[in-house]
C-alpha cells in the first residue's frame, strides 16, 4: 500500500484538539479529516462534528473494502458516538483526539482495531 505523503500532514501533528475547530491552530477529528481532504485537492463540503450530522454526512461517503491513504476511518466511540481518522498507510492513521490533540498512530492495534466501523472514501463529485 502506498502512504500519504508526510508533507500533507506532518505540520498538523501536535496541534491541540478543540471541539468544532477547523484549523489552522486547532482541530477536532472532523476538522482534521476535512483539512487533509482539502490538501489532497478535493472540495469537500463543510459539515459539523455532532454524531447526528455525521450520520447525514455519510451519504457523501462510499464504503471501501480496499482502503487507500487519504480514506476515512469511521471508529465507534462512547462520547461522542463516532470518531473519524484518516488512513496514512502502513497501518497508521492521523486523527485529532481530545486527550492528545493531532497524532499519528496505528489503527490496527488496541484500542482502535476492535472499534473500526469501516473505511470510507468521499464521493469526490463536488
Amino acid at each position: 500500500m502506498k502512504t500519504l505523503p508526510a508533507a500533507l500532514w506532518l505540520d498538523l501533528l501536535g496541534k491541540p484538539f478543540h471541539e468544532g475547530a477547523r484549523g489552522p491552530h486547532a482541530y477536532d477529528c472532523v476538522g482534521l479529516l476535512l483539512e487533509i481532504e482539502r490538501r489532497l485537492g478535493y472540495s469537500v463540503p463543510e459539515w459539523g462534528s455532532h454524531a447526528r450530522v455525521l450520520e447525514t454526512a455519510l451519504s457523501h461517503w462510499e464504503t471501501v473494502t480496499d482502503p487507500q491513504p487519504g480514506d476515512g476511518i469511521l471508529i465507534r466511540s462512547d462520547e461522542p458516538r463516532w470518531h473519524v481518522a484518516v488512513l496514512c498507510g502502513n497501518n497508521f492513521m492521523i486523527h485529532a483526539h481530545p486527550d492528545c490533540g493531532v497524532v499519528r498512530e496505528r489503527y490496527n492495534s488496541f484500542p482502535w482495531q476492535a472499534r473500526i466501523e469501516g473505511y470510507y472514501r468521499w464521493k469526490r463529485t463536488y
